[in-house]
């Protein structure tokens, strides 16, 4: 299981995430390529700031601690592969590509609870966040969708990107809990 949850480590999806960027500026436009920029930022952005929070406050749901950034990170990142991918195949290819990359999401998702890494609950907001992201980038892809560019190469990069930095972990937990404590010192945030 961990083998699979290193795949969602922020030192994995952000460098995909940037190759597929460049692939949505080059061959697809600017305004597309800036919503996946905010569709990243926010899933993103949401996690970390639900992090901070629920790490200086008194969480409000039982079980809820920390969402899942892998989860989140994952669903946008390479729900958004799939999704370039497979609007860009043929039918039978499409569905298979569907089904891969939705495997692949779950699967980082279950490892995280497996792992004992998150609670389901968590798990859950972490799809959500994930999934809110990924459909604002998907509403933006599929108006400007244009048949035959070449996906290969983004298909390629990322694997390749993915690969080569997995097994790496950025360990971000720390850095949440530290600015959540010192918002809390700064602020009087949350104190009883």
């Amino acid at each position: 299981m961990g083998f699979l949850a290193s795949f969602g480590d922020a030192v994995v999806v952000l460098p995909v995430a940037a190759v597929t960027l460049l692939w949505l500026a080059t061959l697809v436009g600017r305004r597309v390529a800036m919503t996946w920029c905010w569709a990243v930022l926010l899933a993103g952005g949401a996690t970390a700031l639900l992090k901070i929070w629920l790490s200086g406050c008194a969480t409000p749901i039982d079980g809820l601690e920390s969402p899942s950034g892998h989860t989140s990170m994952s669903t946008v990142v390479y729900g958004g592969l799939t999704l370039v991918a497979a609007s860009e195949a043929e039918s039978w290819p499409r569905v298979a590509l569907g089904a891969a990359g939705a495997a692949l999401v779950l699967a980082i998702a279950v490892s995280r609870v497996t792992l004992g890494a998150h609670s389901a609950i968590e798990v859950v907001v972490g799809l959500v966040i994930g999934g809110a992201a990924l459909a604002l980038f998907a509403r933006a892809y599929l108006r400007d969708r244009q048949a035959g560019r070449p996906i290969w190469p983004l298909l390629t990069a990322g694997i390749i990107l993915a690969l080569a930095l997995h097994g790496h972990s950025a360990e971000l937990e720390p850095l949440w809990r530290r600015i959540a404590a010192a918002l809390r010192n700064a602020t009087g945030l949350c104190r009883a």
